[in-house]
């Protein structure tokens, strides 16, 4: 019989340490493609197959926690507290939210539905600051084209609306 030795699975590996370590030091949630990009600059005899593997051993031990966002690729944190993210539609970016965790939430849909919840999850889509800050800089070229000049404001900070 040729099964693998359970302990083996368990045994730290230092490329699990490397895949570990990332994600520790990571606050974009990381998918497996970014952190296996990052492993290589430390470690680049490692393979993608192997940041897989390290990600979901590390998943199932519970020392990472995965998040999937309708069909994109899986991301990857380490922050194991109750906490909501927010989503930037354009480019993908995915962010902790600094919104205090609702667990009379929790509490009273356990009174309702009568399971034992162990959590929910809340997540917040939309455009973050620098894709704001881009599509204005592409909007601004539109804009001096049609005028002959920029826009002017009454934020001084502010150059377009």
């Amino acid at each position: 019989m040729n099964a693998m030795p359970q302990n083996r699975t368990r045994r730290s590996t230092l490329q699990r340490q490397l895949v570990h370590r990332i994600i520790e030091e990571s606050r974009d949630h990381p998918t497996a493609l970014t952190v296996y990009e990052r492993a290589r600059e430390k470690m680049p005899s490692i393979s993608l197959g192997t940041v897989y593997r390290n990600l979901q051993l590390l998943v199932g031990q519970r020392m990472l926690l995965e998040r999937k966002i309708g069909n994109r690729p899986a991301r990857y944190e380490s922050n194991r507290h109750r906490h909501y993210h927010i989503y930037c539609m354009e480019c993908g970016a995915l962010e902790d939210l600094s919104v205090p965790y609702q667990e009379t939430l929790d509490r009273r849909v356990q009174k309702i539905v009568r399971y034992k919840l162990q959590e929910h999850r809340m997540e917040f889509y939309g455009i973050c600051p620098r894709c704001q800050a881009s599509a204005r800089q592409r909007a601004r070229p539109a804009a001096i084209a049609r005028s002959g000049r920029p826009r002017r404001t009454r934020n001084a900070a502010q150059t377009f609306d």
